[in-house]
């Protein structure tokens, strides 16, 4: 009381109770969205945002020779899994399809456990190819995939439209 009163004092204001410390409000966070992805249809109980992609989405992947096999490898991407439930992950897989819905790169990660509420990051290199010759170049990959394999509790489906030409 004694700094109160010898506020007053000095600039002639009554001393008011101080109040709650101000913030400011912060906006709403929603998923991020990448330049030419369109979220599509998800299931299950864990919610899965594609943070990034390198290259990003649209981008020209060249120089892959006559089929996909030369692109592997150079699509990478993270993911954020936000668990409703706590389970156990056996793997998550990633599919980059061509428009008949070939998966012609994918990306795995190893086993790894998610908790309720805590949200994880996990990033996918697509390294594994379809040999068919489904997937030779040129071809546009158009629709993403992204699984999580695991326990009732954690197991999820997300699926997003985007395109990725690959160019030999």
């Amino acid at each position: 009381m004694l700094v109160a009163g010898a506020l007053v004092a000095c600039n002639g204001y009554e001393p008011v109770a101080p109040g709650p410390p101000s913030t400011s409000p912060t906006p709403p966070v929603g998923p991020p969205t990448l330049p030419g992805v369109s979220v599509g249809r998800a299931s299950g109980p864990t919610a899965i945002t594609l943070l990034g992609a390198d290259p990003i989405p649209g981008s020209t992947v060249a120089g892959c020779g006559t089929h996909a096999t030369g692109c592997a490898g150079r699509i990478r991407m993270t993911f954020r899994l936000t668990p409703a439930g706590t389970g156990s992950v056996l793997w998550c897989v990633g599919f980059l399809h061509a428009a008949d819905k070939t998966g012609c790169l994918q990306g795995r990660t190893g086993a790894f456990a998610l908790r309720a509420g805590e949200a994880q990051t996990v990033e996918v290199v697509f390294d594994q190819v379809d040999g068919s010759d489904r997937c030779r170049t040129p071809l546009d990959l158009t629709d993403l995939a992204f699984n999580v394999e695991g326990t009732v509790e954690v197991a999820a489906r997300q699926e997003w439209t985007l395109r990725y030409p690959l160019a030999p």
